[in-house]
This record gives C-alpha cells, sequence and structure tokens, in this order.
C-alpha cells in the first residue's frame, strides 16, 4: 500500500519532522511503499536519516541560486516571481509558518495532492489537513494529525477546522484531553478520532549525568518560553556558577535571545547552539532537559530525553503533564513561574543521586512501552 506524507519541510527540524521521519522509516522498514511530499527544499540531504526506500518530493526549492532551472524560460520565470510575492490564499494566516507560503507554493501543493490516485494521505498542520479534505480524491484514506493543541489555533482556523474535519477519514491527536476536545466537537460527524503518541527509537545508552549541563532545544519562537529559561538560568548560575545550559536550535528570536543572555550577564554560562541533527548525543552529555514552552501539544524531546534516562524539569502545560509524573520521573512547574523553574532545575542539581535513579526508572519504564520503537 501507498503512505504519502504531506509536511512542510522535511528538510528542517522540530517535533513534527522527527516524528514523520521515525514513522516513515518504521513503515518503510515493513515494505510500505512510502513518499514524503516536503512543501519546502531548504538544504542538499534531510537532517535526520531517512530510510533510502523512502521517496521524498519536494515543492519548493528555497535553496540559494535554486528558484529557476536552467533552462527556464523568462516568461515562466516572470510568472513565478509574480506569484512568490501573492500571499497565500489556501494557508491559514494563524498557521506558524504562514508568511513562508504564497499563491505559488499553493498552486504546488494543490496540484501535489490531486495527483494522488490511491492509498492513505497523512497531513501534518491544520490547513494541510483541510487542503486534504477539500482536494483528494475520495477513495483515498485521508489521515489528519494534529501537532498543536485546538485553543492554541486563532478563531479562524477553528472555523475552518469545525466545518472541514468531517470529511477526514481520520484524525490523530497527541493527548487525551484533544482527542476528548475534537470528539465534543465532531463526534456527530463520526469521524475516526485516535490518540497517538510520538514515538522514537530506545538507545542503549544511557546519560551517566555527570556533566554540568542543562539542555533543551526547539525552534526559536515566543511558544518555546526560552524568554522565560534564561532568565530562570540566570538564577541558578548565581548559586552554581559551574552549571552550563545549552540551547540547540533556530528561528526568528534568535537575536532577541542573544540580547537577552547579555543583558542578564550570562554569556558565559547560556548558550544559543546551532541546530543539531544529533540531539541524542547531546542530551547523553547532559544531566537535566529543561522544557520551558508556554504550550506544548506533546513535547517529543521530554520523549528522547526519557530514552537516554534524562530527568527533565518543565513547565506543566498539556503535553509535557500527560508524559511526566510530577516528582516521580521528572518535574512539573506551574506554567510561567521563573521562580518555581529555577529552584526545580537547583533541586536536581543537588540531588545528584536522585539524578542517576530517575534515569535508571526512566529506562525501565519506556523499555516495553509502545511510544518506543
Amino acid at each position: 500500500m501507498k503512505i504519502t506524507f504531506l509536511v512542510y519541510n522535511i528538510y528542517g527540524m522540530g517535533g513534527t519532522v522527527r516524528t514523520v521521519t521515525n514513522t516513515a522509516n518504521y513503515l518503510a522498514s515493513r515494505n510500505y511503499d512510502v513518499e514524503i511530499i516536503s512543501v519546502r527544499r531548504t538544504s542538499a540531504k534531510p537532517m535526520f536519516d531517512i530510510n533510502s526506500k523512502i521517496k521524498i518530493t519536494s515543492l519548493f526549492d528555497a535553496r540559494r541560486g535554486k528558484l529557476f532551472g536552467k533552462n527556464t524560460p523568462l516568461y515562466k520565470k516572470i510568472i513565478k516571481r509574480a506569484l512568490l510575492k501573492i500571499p497565500s490564499m489556501f494557508i491559514d494566516k494563524n498557521e506558524d509558518l504562514y508568511q513562508m507560503f504564497n499563491l505559488f507554493v499553493d498552486f504546488k501543493i494543490i496540484s501535489a495532492l490531486k495527483k494522488i490516485r490511491e492509498g492513505i494521505l497523512i497531513t501534518t498542520i491544520p490547513s494541510f489537513n483541510i487542503l486534504s479534505a477539500k482536494f483528494v480524491r475520495n477513495n483515498v484514506i485521508k489521515i489528519g494529525q494534529e501537532h498543536a493543541h485546538f485553543a492554541g489555533h486563532g478563531e479562524g482556523l477553528q472555523n475552518k477546522i469545525k466545518k472541514n474535519y468531517n470529511k477526514l477519514n481520520a484524525l490523530t491527536c497527541l493527548t487525551d484531553s484533544e482527542i476528548q476536545v475534537y470528539k465534543n466537537m465532531l463526534n456527530e460527524n463520526k469521524i475516526n478520532l485516535y490518540k497517538i503518541e510520538n514515538a522514537t527509537t530506545m538507545p542503549r545508552e544511557t546519560a551517566k549525568l555527570e556533566n554540568k549541563v542543562v539542555i533543551s532545544a526547539g525552534r526559536y519562537v515566543p511558544v518555546k518560553g526560552y524568554d522565560l529559561l534564561i532568565p530562570a538560568f540566570s538564577k541558578v548560575i548565581e548559586k552554581y556558577p559551574d552549571w552550563k545550559l545549552k540551547i540547540f536550535g533556530a528561528g526568528i528570536e534568535e537575536d532577541n535571545l542573544r540580547e537577552q543572555i547579555f543583558e542578564e550577564k550570562a554569556y558565559n554560562n547560556i548558550f544559543l547552539m546551532p541546530k543539531t541533527n544529533n540531539i541524542l548525543g547531546e542530551m547523553l552529555n547532559s544531566s537535566i532537559y529543561a522544557l520551558s514552552s508556554r504550550h506544548e501539544s506533546f513535547g517529543m524531546v521530554i520523549i528522547e530525553a526519557m530514552s537516554v534516562g534524562l530527568p527533565c524539569v518543565s513547565f506543566a502545560c498539556e503535553g509535557p503533564s500527560e508524559i511526566i509524573k510530577n516528582n516521580e520521573d521528572g518535574v512539573l512547574v506551574d506554567e510561567g513561574n521563573i521562580d518555581e523553574l529555577a529552584n526545580s532545575l537547583m533541586a536536581l542539581i543537588e540531588a545528584k543521586e536522585l539524578r542517576k535513579n530517575t534515569a535508571k526508572m526512566l529506562k525501565r519504564t519506556l523499555k516495553d512501552t509502545p511510544l518506543i520503537w
């Protein structure tokens, strides 16, 4: 059976990219015919390893010098440039990456969707789910994924979801609470709802928890709350000046975060690190994971941290609250409470044996869980 994924940028980083990669690799290893349609292409190869059996189709090559082919006629260049300047008409303005879409990309997405003639299509953001419902053939099984929480979508996008999701064959959510939201909203349409949590591989290695390093990873955007983590860790280093915080990622807030680190005079302890395709390796060299998101539908990085026995301190937003058992395999902190976040980090710093006992328990707990492949 042919299984097609539609994603924004399989060449980038982030929890959705990681999850799609893991799922696609798993399916390909079991001899399914898998294709990933990536709306954008931003590098020569994907950041994460993808099974060679998987076909990758990119709709728009955003790399420098790749805008036009060598023999593109002048009139096509003129048309393409014009379409690239027109804002998207099919991607909702409330999507995080709306500014990265345009009318040219709209046409490419719709054309690609109409060419899918069989099998299963899995779409990964609300606007893609809606486009699937509108433009994909009826004989194709349409599965929408929700990687965010419904309340975090703008009102306009919420209305589109209510109107169009009933045309999907199934919808997957990451948490029980989100399943209940969609059940209440779409139940009369009898759409199939499934809670499918993010999955990762189970590494053999376990973090030794000896290095005086706290780690975090994700896009540099407001929702990830790094502007809250920086002042929290600044309080930590007042008492523990030999500890470091490494934040791996990239994004629009990078300059603001660097300025904040400078204002806190924490530039010898807090480091904005480039995005990496070896986050597990970095976790193995750390002792605590910190998650400071204002909203987090699930938290792929929490599962990855747990898989190497790395204890996590997280704000108690929706997703982490369903993963972490407070004071058992991690610590949950009141949302947005910088002082409590700092105190919880210091408590784990001080309790070396607790960190190591937590690591052992995490490996035992996750060993047989269906979350881990």
